[in-house]
Order: C-alpha cells, then structure tokens, then sequence
C-alpha cells in the first residue's frame, strides 16, 4: 500500500494562531521554531500509522508557506519528502506521480 501524507502547520494540534506558524516575522521566530517541531511529530504520527497498517511507501508533502518546514533529520526515516517550491501542484505535489497511491492523509 502506497501512502500519501499532505501536511500544513494549520492543521497541527496546539495551533491557535497565526503567530505560531508565521516564518516571516522574526517576532514569532520562537513559536514557528516551536511549531516545526510539532509539525514534524505529527507528520511522524501520521508515517509510523500508516506503516503500522501496512504501508509499503510513505511520501510525506510539506504543505505549509514556502513548503520547507518539516525537518528532515527529524522525520521517520521510512518517509519520502517532497518540500520546497516551487510546486505546481503546492499541496497535492507528486500525488499522480510514480504510480499513485492508494491513502492519502491530510
């Protein structure tokens, strides 16, 4: 089973502002740095249930502003990235590629 997974830092839990997922201002420097980081956990949430369920490939697709927000040394090291622009296809990215997918997580 092959596994796409579509992640934005506004679908994350704990998000309750715009402050926390603002890469621009340096006066939310701290909460975005924070946010990545759960961002990134939630992401991992998402790779270790669908590997959990038998998943065989999981491209994980950084969703979020300018697309280059999950970090990768901390990202389940089963998990393909997709993350940076530009994207053509911005948050469904690489969906019709290599073949498909049989889930898609968002």
């Amino acid at each position: 089973m092959r596994v796409y997974i579509s992640v934005d830092m506004e679908g994350i839990a704990g998000v309750v502002h715009e402050s926390q997922t603002d890469p621009t201002t340096p006066a939310f420097a701290a909460e975005y740095a924070r946010f990545r980081h759960l961002m990134t956990a939630e992401a991992n949430a998402a790779v270790e249930g669908a590997l959990a369920a038998g998943a065989t490939r999981v491209l994980v697709n950084d969703s979020h502003w300018f697309m280059r927000n999950l970090l990768a040394e901390e990202l389940h090291q089963s998990a393909e990235l997709v993350s940076g622009d530009p994207k053509p296809r911005s948050m469904m990215q690489e969906i019709d590629q290599q073949g498909g997918f049989d889930a898609a997580l968002f």
